[in-house]
């Protein structure tokens, strides 16, 4: 699995500027595949992750008519996000669906090769975002000092890089990366705002340290935010652990229903104030 990761404001204020220029409105794929086919031939039209498809192509076209740093972030992003949700469905097994498997893998490929060409032109970039991938891909150490400047500044409040760093602390610091993820929720101010792929992250670091309550909201948060209704999400999985482990048994799925209810009404107004919950050490 990987893990939707993710624009600040100038790229959100460009994206919307060039949509409301463009002769391609915002919901005009077609347009966009009819006059730049070579931005669409190369990812094929599958059921899996469709709609990240779509942003990507749409990415890609911007970032064509219009080369920034801006739209390189965004296309990097939507690159990360579409080959995180490919890479989520690539155990699946369709055992009447051969070729469809085949289409997912090759789609998968793409995506990879799309990301390592726009990170050789990003070499040397002072953009902490664009620096992430560069650290996290090619191991740059120049890109990990660019990085790692501007997110560890006490006083960050950009949500994209507060992610980016709870997902490298997400192995060797579960608590530290938990404790990104919650400041980056307080600072959200719409959960539209959030990256999408968030939930799942938390999700996936909770469960991880059997922590099975918190992956059971946040599964329940991430299933009601996605888009693509085949994200194989198990809530039952969870539920399942939670009482198999015994010391953190799931007695209280209306309760933890509730409070995915009222966490998600908090997103979506932009007032998450929620600190983050301390790990149960577990010997």
């Amino acid at each position: 699995m990987i893990t939707k990761i993710l624009k600040s404001t100038l790229a959100i204020t460009a994206l919307f500027v060039m949509a409301s220029c463009s002769p391609f409105q915002s919901d005009s794929l077609s347009a966009i595949c009819e006059s730049e086919p070579q931005l669409c031939d190369d990812l094929h039209q599958i059921s899996d992750c469709r709609y990240k498809r779509t942003t990507l192509i749409r990415a890609r076209y911007y970032d064509k008519i219009e080369p920034n740093e801006a739209h390189t972030r965004d296309l990097l992003t939507q690159l990360d996000n579409y080959e995180s949700c490919l890479e989520l469905t690539l155990f699946l097994q369709f055992t009447r669906h051969k070729e469809r498997k085949k289409l997912r893998m090759e789609n998968y490929l793409t995506a990879q090769k799309l990301m390592e060409e726009k990170l050789k032109e990003s070499k040397g970039t002072q953009d902490p975002h664009l620096a992430y991938y560069l650290w996290t891909r090619h191991q740059d150490l120049n890109a990990k000092t660019v990085f790692l400047n501007a997110a560890n500044k006490k006083d960050l409040t950009d949500i994209r890089l507060l992610t980016k760093l709870a997902t490298i602390y997400s192995k060797e610091d579960p608590q530290r990366a938990i404790d990104l993820f919650y400041k980056a929720l307080r600072e959200s101010k719409s959960v539209d705002a959030l990256p999408k792929n968030i939930f799942t992250l938390m999700m996936t670091i909770f469960y991880q340290n059997k922590e099975f309550e918190q992956a059971y909201i946040w599964a329940l948060i991430a299933k009601e935010e996605s888009t693509e209704k085949e994200l194989p999400i198990n809530l039952d999985l969870i539920l399942q652990k939670g009482l198999i482990n015994g010391t953190k048994v799931i007695l209280n799925e209306d309760a933890l229903e509730e409070q995915a209810e009222v966490y998600h009404n908090q997103l979506t107004d932009g007032i998450f104030n929620s600190d983050a919950p301390q790990f149960q050490r577990i010997d």
